[in-house]
């Protein structure tokens, strides 16, 4: 039985276990969290906060283990070696998705302008993710973070699109053969990470554990912040972001 149990184990990790991220991680729960994670920004040796962070990136383990006390424990054991094993994979950037839309083309600035509602002016924040609740096997998220906002270093501005007469016309003539009348743009940021202030475990006599960053005052409703530069931002054409048009490094 006892191996039985091992060689399930050990199955349900390697399924679980992150393959090498990309360059700038989609900002999904289970990202994230491993971010949380890689940044030292939570405490793996705290049991709560570990089986939150189970239900979120290994939920077929909860499903498996969680109702049997003796061989959940066992399971925290290996996740905690599963996790020193993968850290070096577990993200360090997150790529921000948005549609933009360009208005008239600027002949005197030489710039495909946005509009006045999707110009990026002193931009300094992203909402990550958030949602209202988290489950896993119907056993909920007590205590991990489930709304996360990234703030940049420095704020962002950008007006438009710098395009030469004949690079703007090209883009205008494939808008209207690709259907795309609104003039619309798949953007990315893309962030990397620099610092997460770590939760910490608030806990008044007779109270239940609180885990909050010191910025926050009641715990994981809050957004857990994510301090980020920008690294570029990267225009396609198309929603699959195959078709670059324009790229700003920063």
């Amino acid at each position: 039985m006892r191996l039985r149990f091992i060689l399930v184990l050990l199955g349900l990790l390697a399924f679980t276990s992150p393959a090498l991220a990309d360059d700038y991680a989609a900002p999904t729960l289970d990202n994230l969290a491993r971010a949380l994670v890689r940044f030292g920004a939570i405490d793996i040796q705290d049991n709560a906060l570990l089986d939150d962070y189970a239900k979120i990136t290994d939920c077929e383990l909860v499903k498996y283990f969680y109702d049997n006390d003796f061989r959940w424990n066992q399971v925290r054991g290996m996740i905690r070696e599963s996790i020193g094993v993968n850290v070096g994979s577990f993200p360090t950037g997150i790529k921000y998705d948005t549609k933009l839309q360009l208005d008239r083309y600027d002949f005197d600035q030489k710039l495909y302008r946005l509009t006045e509602r999707s110009t990026v002016h002193n931009v300094n924040s992203f909402i990550l993710f958030q949602t209202e609740k988290k489950t896993c096997a119907g056993y909920p998220v007590k205590h991990m973070p489930i709304y996360f906002r990234a703030v940049l270093d420095v704020p962002v501005t950008v007006p438009g699109l710098p395009l030469a007469e004949k690079d703007a016309d090209a883009l205008f003539k494939r808008f209207r053969d690709a259907g795309n009348d609104d003039h619309i743009v798949y953007t990315r940021f893309n962030l990397r990470i620099a610092y997460i202030e770590p939760l910490r475990k608030t806990q008044m006599l007779g109270e239940v554990a609180k885990y909050s960053q010191s910025s926050n005052s009641s715990g994981s409703d809050h957004a857990m912040r994510f301090d980020v530069r920008l690294e570029s931002i990267d225009f396609f054409e198309d929603p699959e972001m195959t078709k670059l048009i324009y790229g700003y490094k920063m």
